[in-house]
This record gives structure tokens, C-alpha cells and sequence, in this order.
């Protein structure tokens, strides 16, 4: 049996004030914690670990003290970047933590005859096979979505995990109906398990060949009107 936790939206950083962004700080550490609380063979994230392309020291510091954390208890971390990770210019800290041996990135892929060819990350522990895309702003990211080769990654055997960062069209809340989305079918079918992130929401549904998409919301609430209607942040195990 395979035990995996699933994080996005963790928006590290992402308050002004002292409290909150103190309390966003406790989420992020309490999440992790649990993590290792339930010995998940590993956990994965969503995009958006951070609010910024460029964290400040200490955001930076308590993410890779907790990342090393996982490490040390032989937990290891597969990542995407979100729409809120990257710079204009493509740099990404997430590129910085996996240097450091802290996470792996699982967007793995080039360009095969006009089609956006991806690989997988196997899990040496349990064997579980995962890929992604990217989340942009502005749902840039269907460009690659358009482009990408379905067929290899349908045909790929075993337990396998699609890591995803953008709105659904089909599963869109109705409060987040101007949010810009993807329809469903142009994630590949046949995974075990879709972990998406930057819906803001906890959810879980089917469609069709795709079984368990699953959005684990926010870590923390990222603004007011969150925290008034969510009350709290939450994720997967």
C-alpha cells in the first residue's frame, strides 16, 4: 500500500502582515510535521511553495529547514513549480532546492517531433511513476498541454501520478468561474492519481478515464476572503 502526502498552494511568504504571514509560516511547518507524523513514503507539491519567485531570507530558510527535515527521515519530495514560482525570467527556486537535494522536480521532458515528450520520476521505495507540467500565469501553460505526446504517457504501466497546476473547466467552483481553465481531456488518461494545485479548494472528483483529480487546497487561506470562507488551510495524505 502506498501512503503519499499531496501539498499545493503552500504560498510560503504570501502575507504582509506579521501575524498572518506568522501563521501561514505555522501551516507550512505543522503540514510537514504531519508528514513525517504519518511516515508517508513521500509527498508531493503542487506548485506554488512559495508566493514569490524570489522569497524573502526568511521564508527561504524555514522551507529548506523543513525540507532537509523530510530528507533526514528518508522522505523524499517531487515538485512542480506554480504559476507564483517563477520570475519573468524563467529563474525558479525550486531549480535551487533540487541543487541542494532537497526536492525533485518531476516536469521532465523535450520536444520529439513537434510533440512535448515527458519522462517519469520513479519513486525508488514504492515504485510509483509520476510526471507533470508547469503551472504559468495567465494559463500560459495550455501551450504545453496542446503540445504534449498523451500516447507515451498512456501506454506507461504501473501506479502513476499526473502533477498539475491550473483550474479544470469541469470541476470549476461556481465562486471561480472567471478563474481561466483546461478541459479535462487534455490531461493524459488512465493515471492512478491526478495531484493538481492553484484551485484554491478542496476537492476530489472523476471524470471519465480520469479517476481521482484531486485539488487539496490551500495550505494556509492566501487572503482574506479565504480565510472567511475556508476557516482554515488543509492537504492530503
Amino acid at each position: 500500500m502506498v501512503k503519499f502526502a499531496h501539498l499545493a498552494d503552500c504560498h510560503v511568504g504570501g502575507w504582509r502582515e506579521p501575524v498572518l504571514r506568522e501563521l501561514n509560516h505555522q501551516a507550512f511547518v505543522q503540514a510537514i510535521d504531519n508528514c513525517i507524523s504519518e511516515r508517508v513514503d513521500f509527498v508531493i507539491i503542487a506548485g506554488d511553495l512559495f508566493h514569490t519567485a524570489f522569497p524573502a531570507v526568511e521564508s527561504l530558510a524555514l522551507v529548506t529547514r523543513k525540507l532537509k527535515l523530510l530528507k533526514d527521515n528518508n522522505i523524499p519530495v517531487y515538485a512542480i513549480p506554480g504559476s507564483h514560482d517563477f520570475s519573468p525570467s524563467g529563474a525558479c527556486m525550486l531549480d535551487v532546492l533540487e541543487e541542494a537535494g532537497l526536492l525533485t522536480h518531476v516536469c521532465r521532458g523535450s520536444l520529439v517531433d513537434g510533440e512535448l515528450r515527458l519522462s517519469f520520476v520513479t519513486d525508488p521505495r514504492t515504485g510509483v511513476k509520476l510526471t507533470g507540467l508547469i503551472g504559468k500565469k495567465g494559463a500560459l501553460d495550455k501551450e504545453y498541454y496542446a503540445l504534449l505526446d498523451r500516447e507515451s504517457l498512456e501506454r506507461e504501466s504501473g501506479y502513476k501520478i499526473f502533477v498539475f497546476h491550473c483550474a479544470i473547466a469541469e470541476l470549476k467552483p461556481k465562486e471561480l468561474q472567471d478563474i481561466e481553465a483546461m478541459p479535462a481531456s487534455l490531461l493524459p488518461a488512465g493515471f492512478s492519481y491526478y495531484a493538481g494545485g492553484h484551485v484554491h479548494v478542496a476537492d476530489n472528483k472523476s471524470l471519465d478515464s480520469r479517476q481521482n483529480i484531486v485539488f487539496p487546497g490551500p495550505t494556509f487561506p492566501n487572503n482574506f476572503a479565504e480565510l472567511e470562507k475556508l476557516k482554515q488551510g488543509s492537504f492530503c495524505i
